[in-house]
């Protein structure tokens, strides 16, 4: 093969792999500010019910 073809794989590849990192980390982050705030939301549910039961 020649060398500029080897050149091309080599730069298709790290451009797809760059790629693929950016969509995997745009998934990772987006389900962990999900989980994250569905947390949030559980202690503030549970925290509400705390003070309903204790008025009652």
């Amino acid at each position: 093969m020649e060398w500029y073809f080897i050149l091309g794989i080599v730069l298709g590849i790290a451009l797809v792999l760059l790629v693929l990192t950016l969509v995997w980390y745009l998934n990772v982050s987006g389900l962990y500010k999900v989980l994250r705030d569905s947390r949030k939301r559980q202690k503030r549910i549970a925290a509400a019910s705390k003070e309903v039961h204790k008025a009652v």
